[in-house]
């Protein structure tokens, strides 16, 4: 990250006047605050690293920033720089930025991402787990156990996919497929492929078998995507299901009108799945012109994104449970076995470019079931909008993550309640005195309309009586 971009993040933050996911504002006057180790070790866990910025100071009750500046620059690096490279389980090696803002010299302390085999990086003289922090919002967050497990498993030793498909052998791969895994890839490069030239070493340098004692197996990736038959006809397998249901109604208590257990290889999985969303929402006409354009609730791409990213993300070594759709009369919900990997956060969640299983991504892509690596949410956000939808919602907790997409029944909000609505999904819950805030030069009475129109939309309820209300989504 070059100067330029570090500034204009800061000037950023600076005109929000808050910390972001990716600054951190250290008031540096009375030296090297103590804390900034967390703010390492957080920022050393988050995809693309973070900045921390000595001579600001962030008071986050009363909304303020203050650029205090620092005299202190040499004595900041020597101490930054004993840090790094002494007192975390890994050297960090950070980008120093002077910068001036508003006439004040302040430091900018670029730390890059840890490489995913040294993860997790901690603060030696506070031991693990103590000592390993990551970034949640704007704060410095001490790892949970099971993030901690997350992240060991997500280091490039320990990726799930390329672990050996037990019970398997080569020849339940399907070399058809394999071939035309490699003509599409071919195309790309204008090279010419052939049955003949399927191969153990082509195989392993795919990530689809790999060596296994004396013998050679498929990994998990190679067989989930490339088996003859269907993954899931296996005992170790049969939990890689997707389970799709259609409501009557907007909950689960209401009358299900059709249903589908999905097996198969995982590029038939996206396909099918798609096929039975388009068969369950609504699909309308208009005239354009001369033409009948018939088009569906939701935008077919922001679907095919969502179902798709289930299959690749999904956590396969959780095997108690199993991908689910729920399409609701006024939304579609998709629950996925597996939180988000370490680092990624439902704020930098547009941003961040990880993927649990690498191998599953990247033959699923050249096999065109993958946009470009990381613009499958944009494509979603954007979908959605020339839909005019509401953007998508999501649910992270700590084995599960639920992308959640709302219908036209619920898009109809005015420019007020859409930015309530838009912070109360970021923050989680909000008051009516907050709502004024965010749409200023708004009388109470039309506060309190917009609220009462949102929950008879069924968007959000409130919770406690009188001067302690609050109001919390209902997704």
């Amino acid at each position: 990250m070059d100067k330029q971009e570090i500034q204009k993040l800061i000037e950023e933050a600076i005109k929000h006047k808050a910390e972001t996911d990716s600054v951190e504002f250290k008031d540096a006057r009375g030296g090297l605050p103590k804390s900034t180790w967390k703010s390492i070790s957080a920022f050393s866990h988050r995809p693309g690293g973070g900045i921390i910025v000595f001579g600001i100071s962030e008071d986050k009750e009363k909304h303020e920033i203050k650029i205090m500046g620092t005299d202190m620059l040499d004595n900041l690096q020597e101490k930054i720089g004993d840090l790094v490279n002494n007192e975390m389980s890994f050297i960090i090696r950070p980008n120093y930025h002077i910068l001036e803002i508003e006439s004040k010299t302040i430091l900018a302390v670029f730390i890059p991402e840890c490489p995913d085999q040294f993860k997790p990086c901690y603060y030696k003289p506070a031991g693990m787990p103590n000592g390993a922090y990551i970034r949640d919002g704007n704060t410095d967050r001490k790892m949970t156990d099971d993030e901690m497990r997350s992240l060991i498993d997500n280091s490039k030793k320990f990726k799930f996919d390329i672990t050996i498909a037990e019970e398997t052998s080569l020849e339940d791969l399907s070399k058809d497929k394999i071939l035309e895994l490699l003509i599409k890839s071919g195309e790309r490069t204008k090279r010419r492929s052939s049955i003949e030239e399927i191969n153990f070493e082509l195989l392993k340098n795919l990530g689809i078998a790999d060596s296994f004692g004396n013998s050679q197996k498929p990994t998990l990736a190679g067989f989930l995507i490339f088996a003859k038959e269907k993954p899931q006809n296996r005992q170790q397998f049969s939990r890689y299901i997707i389970r799709c249901v259609k409501y009557q109604g907007s909950n689960v208590a209401t009358d299900i009108i059709d249903s589908m257990d999905i097996n198969g290889t995982l590029d038939d999985q996206i396909d099918d799945m798609q096929k039975f969303v388009l068969r369950n929402i609504r699909k309308s006409a208009e005239i354009v012109g001369t033409k009948r354009i018939e088009r569906y609730e939701y935008p077919e791409k922001a679907i095919r994104e969502v179902v798709a990213n289930a299959v690749i993300h999904r956590d396969y070594k959780i095997t108690e449970t199993y991908t689910q759709i729920n399409i609701f009369a006024d939304r579609i919900e998709v629950f996925n076995p597996g939180c988000l990997p370490p680092g990624v956060t439902i704020e930098n969640i547009k941003d961040a470019q990880v993927s649990r299983n690498e191998i599953i991504a990247a033959r699923l892509k050249e096999l065109d079931y993958l946009e470009e690596y990381g613009r499958g949410i944009d494509i979603v956000f954007n979908e959605m909008q020339k839909w005019n939808l509401l953007p998508p919602i999501f649910k992270n907790t700590s084995n599960s993550f639920k992308v959640i997409l709302l219908g036209q029944k619920l898009s109809k909000l005015n420019e007020r309640q859409i930015k309530i609505w838009e912070y109360l999904v970021e923050k989680k819950t909000i008051t009516a005195k907050k709502c004024e805030e965010i749409v200023s030069d708004t009388p109470r009475q039309t506060i309190n309309y917009d609220l009462s129109k949102m929950q008879k939309m069924g968007l959000l309820h409130s919770v406690g009586e009188s001067k302690s209300t609050y109001y919390e989504a209902n997704f």
